[in-house]
C-alpha cells in the first residue's frame, strides 16, 4: 500500500525530545520511498525546531494557544486542500485524546495505536511494542501500510547543522584547537535532574584532568542550575555559559562541534543522538527501557539499580519516596570516573603537560 501513496501527513505535537525522535521516521521514509511528499503538524516549537528540515515538504503549525480546536482543524484541513496531496495517510505519533480528534476533525485517513486515547476514530491501529527504542515504536506505524519493521531497525534521528550566526562564530572561536564537551544540567521534570552541585563538581573534575572546555546548554527555565555549574566548575576561560542565550536554530550550530555530550534524560540527548555525538546519559527516575535512550553510535548510560525505578513514564517534579536516590546517590566522582573509562579517547585523557 505505501507504493502507491503520493503524500505522508506526520502529526507530532509532544514534547520538543519526542519531535526529535520523529525525524527517525521521516529520514527512513525519504530514503526508501523517495516518491512520497511528506508533511508535518507540530506545535510552534516543533516547527521552529525543524525549519528547512531536508526530509519534509512542508511543515503546518497546530497552535492550541487561545484557538479552539475546530478553528484549528478547520484552518489545517484548508491548508492541506491546496498541497495536491493524492492519495495520502496521516500517521499520528502522538497519542493524546486532542491528537486523535484533531485527525477526525481534517478527515484524512488515518493510523495511529491501540494505545491511543480515543484511537478508535482513526481508520487503523496498530500496537506499540514497549521494548522498542521510541524512533522504532513511531516508524511502527508503517506496518499498517505494509512495511515490514525489520526495515527500520536501526533507523536514527537526523538534523541538518546550522553553519552561521553569531552562536556559530561565538562557539567557533572558543572551541578553536580545543575538545569541546557539552553539558546540559537541565529537564522540565524534577527527578530527571542530576543535582546542578553535582555537575558543578563534575565540571571541576574534568577541567582538572583534561584539556576540555565546557560548553553549557539549557532554556531560560534552567539559567539557574547552568550558573550554579559555571561558578562550582570556578575557570571561567573554559567554560561557555550559553543557558538561555540560544535559540532552537543555534542547537543545530551548537551540536555539530561539540565532541561528548552529558545530559540528563532530556531533549538535548535526542540532538545529539541526530548528530551522532557520543553521550553519557544519566539517568534516575525514569529508565532507558521507556524507550527515550540516546541513539547516538557511541553512548553511555549512568544509572543505579533500585526497586523503586522507574517511578513514572516521565519522571515526577519530586521523589515519590522522599529520598530521590537515584540521582543523589551517581556522585559526581563516580560520573568522572565512568567519563574517563568509557570516553577517554574524546576527552584526550590523560591531561597533556604543559
Amino acid at each position: 500500500m505505501i507504493n502507491t501513496l503520493n503524500s505522508i501527513i506526520w502529526l507530532q505535537t509532544g514534547f520538543l525530545g519526542d519531535i526529535v525522535i520523529t525525524t527517525a521516521a521521516f529520514r527512513f521514509v525519504r530514503e526508501t520511498y523517495p516518491h512520497i511528499k511528506q508533511f508535518l503538524i507540530t506545535t510552534p516549537i516543533g516547527a521552529a525546531a525543524l525549519k528547512d528540515h531536508p526530509h519534509l515538504d512542508r511543515i503546518l503549525v497546530f497552535d492550541k494557544r487561545g484557538k479552539t480546536l475546530w478553528s484549528e482543524a478547520a484552518r489545517l484541513k484548508k491548508e492541506l486542500c491546496g498541497q495536491n496531496l493524492g492519495d495520502v495517510v496521516m500517521l499520528q505519533t502522538h497519542r493524546s485524546f486532542r491528537s486523535s480528534f484533531l485527525c477526525r476533525l481534517i478527515g484524512l485517513p488515518t493510523v495511529t495505536y491501540f494505545e491511543s486515547q480515543c484511537g478508535f476514530l482513526a481508520s487503523k491501529r496498530v500496537f506499540r511494542v514497549a521494548v522498542l527504542h521510541e524512533a522504532q515504536r513511531i516508524l511502527l506505524l508503517l506496518e499498517a501500510l505494509g512495511v515490514y519493521r525489520g526495515a527500520f531497525a536501526e533507523a536514527k534521528p537526523y538534523l541538518a547543522p546550522h553553519q552561521s550566526g553569531a552562536i556559530f562564530d561565538l562557539l567557533k572561536e572558543f572551541g578553536e584547537g580545543r575538545t569541546l564537551v557539552a553539558m546540559a544540567p537541565g529537564s522540565v521534570w524534577g527527578t530527571k535532574r542530576w543535582p546542578s552541585d553535582y555537575y558543578g563538581a563534575l565540571a571541576k573534575e574534568l577541567l582538572a584532568c583534561t584539556e576540555v572546555a565546557l560548553v553549557v546548554i539549557g532554556s531560560k527555565d534552567e539559567i539557574s542550575a547552568a550558573q550554579e555549574l559555571e561558578v562550582l566548575a570556578d575557570d571561567p576561560q573554559r567554560v561557555l555559559n550559553l543557558a538561555g542565550k540560544t535559540n532552537l536554530d543555534d542547537l543545530r550550530a551548537i551540536f555539530p562541534q561539540v565532541s561528548l555530550l552529558i545530559s540528563n534524560d532530556s531533549s538535548p540527548l535526542h540532538y545529539a543522538s541526530a548528530f551522532r555525538i557520543p553521550t553519557l546519559a544519566i539517568f534516575g527516575a525514569t529508565v532507558p527501557a521507556l524507550g527515550f535512550g540516546p541513539l547516538a553510535p557511541r553512548r553511555g548510560i549512568a544509572e543505579i539499580s533500585l526497586e523503586c525505578r522507574p517511578c513514572s513514564a516521565h519522571g515526577p517534579q519530586l521523589c515519590p519516596l522522599g529520598h530521590f536516590r537515584c540521582m543523589l546517590d551517581q556522585k559526581p566522582i563516580h560520573i568522572a570516573d565512568r567519563l574517563l573509562k568509557d570516553f577517554g579517547d574524546v576527552l584526550r585523557y590523560p591531561v597533556v603537560d604543559r
